[in-house]
């Protein structure tokens, strides 16, 4: 085998398979950025807006946090793995490589098909996935911000019973558990502390699911849950409509395969 540093600008295979190097690599950064930039989102409504719901709410919110963290790992490993690989190479190779590389916009990359490197493409698709999960259990949280808002949300009971410790960066504070006096007795967390056993009124989520099961007690709250709801919401439509896209690319990709006699 000749090695890749014999020649100034190597063979057209030390080339080539650089080209898929350099394509690799672009596609483990851009999964690290943008799991990064939602894993920091995540994080802070997990801090502001999940310590408030129980049970699913919380769990909802600890997996997605666990899953963002573990794709930024692993694309960070991989990039900084397959930049090592480059800077080893010869530099005409690579420098011969990089002028072969054509380099897509980086939302083209999602439903670009045949993906020029289909590891980090699945890879990375996974990420999308969980981005969508994400706006799917934050949807209820949108939603009943918004009817906070509006007054759209009736007022029951909330029956204080318990008191619990919310900590965080800045250190913990009370909080206290309790039922809603409604026909399910659900189970809810008010951020703070009052008194127990003695019932006050709140507004009853409308859409008591993933982190629409917290309790909004004021404005700011409803606003923070539209402002996070509207976040990965837009992201999830974003990411809905590359997957058609990458389905039309992919049916166009086998109808061309078909044509040509090779299978797609």
């Amino acid at each position: 085998m000749t090695p890749l540093h014999s020649t100034s600008t190597g063979s057209d295979h030390d080339v080539a398979s650089t080209v898929r190097l350099l394509h690799r690599r672009r596609g483990w950064v851009w999964t690290a950025v943008v799991s990064i930039v939602a894993w920091l989102v995540a994080l802070g409504l997990l801090g502001a807006l999940a310590p408030n719901a129980r049970g699913a709410g919380q769990a909802v919110a600890a997996i997605f946090v666990l899953l963002l963290t573990i794709v930024f790992v692993v694309a960070l490993v991989a990039s900084v793995v397959d930049t090592v690989k480059l800077h080893r190479l010869d530099p005409g190779v690579r420098n011969h490589a990089t002028q072969r590389t054509t380099h897509f916009p980086v939302g083209a990359h999602a439903y670009r098909y045949p993906p020029r490197h289909r590891f980090t493409w699945v890879f990375a698709w996974v990420l999308l996935v969980i981005l969508v999960g994400i706006g799917v259990a934050v949807l209820p949280g949108l939603v009943n911000g918004a009817a906070y808002l509006a007054g759209a949300e009736k007022t029951v009971m909330f029956l204080p019973t318990s008191y619990g410790q919310q900590c965080g960066r800045y250190g913990c504070s009370t909080i206290t558990n309790g039922f809603l006096q409604n026909s399910g007795q659900t189970a809810v967390t008010w951020p703070g502390q009052v008194p127990l056993d003695q019932p006050f009124p709140v507004r009853e989520p409308l859409w008591a699911w993933g982190w629409g099961s917290q309790l909004i007690h004021s404005d700011l709250g409803a606003v923070g849950t539209i402002v996070g709801g509207l976040f990965f919401d837009g992201l999830s439509v974003l990411v809905l409509w590359a997957a058609v896209l990458a389905a039309r690319n992919w049916w166009r990709h086998r109808q061309l395969g078909v044509v040509s006699g090779v299978p797609g």
